[in-house]
């Protein structure tokens, strides 16, 4: 396979994992505080990572030393404002308001590029966002876009689209990752840091706000999201950045609302009406008409000159 196509793939499997999320762990912001339910997500995470990331640290730590400002605002935005904003956002906004929101990230993306690297918008890309975008609402209207006016938007929007900046900004930097640090370093400097900027938050929360209502449930959700979402979709989402850019990775992160729907069918028992189909169509047309590079349906043989070895 090319590295391009583990790209895509990458991409795809992170999507994947944090539509799960998004289905099984819902509730949980519900039983236990916002700022809480990230800081111990993460140190799940990064007790996951250290096996793999310690043998590394000897090479790693002088990298780490010259660009721990970088990792600073990483770990900021990809692990102490992104889940923290969404959380919160789940305790004071429905979730078709959310899913609405979600899709946003490669919008911002996209425009992001543009502004921070110059990164054209094609017409192609452009294309292709709006056919995705046609299938997001279809999905979310249940076929009826009278649904989608019909909601009434709440305060918790504002922090599910902060949330959503912080995601699209966040894939825009890693592609600026230090040469000499290795993923694994990378990704554990950016979980620790970000746990040590969590830290206040968490303190404040215990002192005034509700104490956490620990349960199976709670414990199965932190486990997922720490093991899953935050550990594994994460070292693929770095990947898939390094490999095709923030925008092409951004536009297979528009399928998450698909996923989410197809695991919610599967573990919810909810139905398949034919507004899935059609949504879920428009979905993948469209990341195939913004995302697929022409060189991939190239037969082997016909590109220009010829693999060394």
């Amino acid at each position: 396979m090319s590295s391009t196509l583990l790209g895509f793939l990458a991409a795809l499997a992170a999507t994947i994992v944090w539509a799960g999320n998004f289905v099984l762990a819902r509730g949980i912001a519900q039983a236990i505080p916002p700022i809480q339910l990230n800081f111990w997500r993460w140190l799940v995470a990064l007790a996951c990572l250290l096996p793999w990331a310690l043998p590394r640290l000897r090479a790693d730590w002088p990298a780490m030393r010259r660009h721990w400002p970088h990792l600073a605002v990483m770990g900021l935005l990809g692990v102490t404002l992104l889940n923290t904003l969404i959380y919160k956002a789940g305790q004071t906004t429905q979730s078709l308001n959310m899913a609405l929101l979600v899709p946003t990230a490669p919008i911002m993306i996209l425009v992001l590029a543009r502004v921070l690297y110059a990164e054209p918008i094609t017409g192609r890309r452009l294309a292709g966002m709006l056919v995705v975008l046609a299938g997001v609402l279809t999905l979310l209207a249940r076929g009826d876009l009278g649904h989608i006016a019909a909601v009434q938007y709440t305060p918790g929007d504002l922090w599910a689209l902060a949330g959503v900046a912080s995601f699209a900004l966040y894939s825009l930097f890693v592609r600026n990752r230090p040469k000499g640090l290795s993923i694994a370093g990378y990704n554990a400097a950016t979980f620790a840091l970000g746990l040590v900027l969590l830290l206040p938050g968490v303190v404040v929360e215990m002192a005034v706000g509700p104490s956490p209502t620990w349960s199976a449930a709670v414990f199965a959700g932190i486990a997922y999201a720490g093991i899953g979402c935050s550990t594994v979709a994460y070292l693929l989402w770095t990947r898939a950045i390094a490999a095709i850019g923030p925008v092409r990775a951004g536009m297979i992160y528009y399928s998450l609302p698909l996923f989410a729907a197809v695991e919610s069918t599967w573990l919810l028992g909810e139905p398949v009406a034919a507004f899935h189909i059609v949504g879920g169509g428009l979905i993948i047309s469209g990341i195939l008409l913004a995302t697929l590079d022409r060189r991939l349906l190239r037969p082997p043989g016909l590109g220009k000159g010829r693999e060394a070895g």
